[in-house]
């Protein structure tokens, strides 16, 4: 009875060591009103290279309820690829997105779109992702990806892979 009596104590005290499981991967969607777009131009007629553009719109969840609001400031850079016999112009927009619900809880996103050269907005339906790097209060170390698209109303769908840390 001794024996197994250590033996229970040991494998208790051996599984109480090891690791936590960490918190499992969770998806949330939300849904963007059309965004008030602010252009800055930092120097000729045409939104280019090095010019900004900040963002704010509405967040709602998929039930239409508004729980929060997307700010964001993003920089323009435009490439080109291809050789010069068959320029390809397109237009990286790198910059970070705020998921604000409240003073104390927001997601904070960074990373870049692609448009082809000229385009304002993203392209209807193209999926375009970005790093959820981290985030306040209840989403304090939150980590994940989240996947933007551009709905044909003007309106954005967000979906949110993450995990928050333990």
């Amino acid at each position: 009875m001794k024996q197994v009596l250590v033996i229970f104590t040991a494998a208790f005290f051996l599984l109480s060591c090891q690791n936590q499981s960490s918190s499992a991967w969770q998806t949330m969607t939300f849904i963007q009103d059309k965004p008030f777009l602010t252009h800055v131009n930092l120097g000729d007629t045409a939104h280019g290279h090095g010019d900004g553009m900040a963002f704010e719109a509405v967040l709602k969840d998929t039930a239409g309820t508004a729980v929060g609001e997307v700010l964001g400031w993003m920089v323009t850079v435009d490439i080109m690829d291809g050789d010069s016999a068959n320029p390809v112009h397109f237009t990286e927009r790198i910059g970070t997105t705020v998921y604000k619900f409240d003073d104390e809880n927001k997601i904070i996103v960074s990373g870049g779109t692609s448009n082809h050269k000229g385009e304002q907005v993203m392209k209807l339906g193209m999926d375009q992702k970005r790093a959820v790097v981290g985030g306040t209060g209840k989403y304090k170390g939150i980590k994940g990806e989240v996947t933007t698209t551009r709905n044909e109303d003007g309106t954005y769908t967000h979906v949110l892979d993450v995990k928050m840390a333990n």
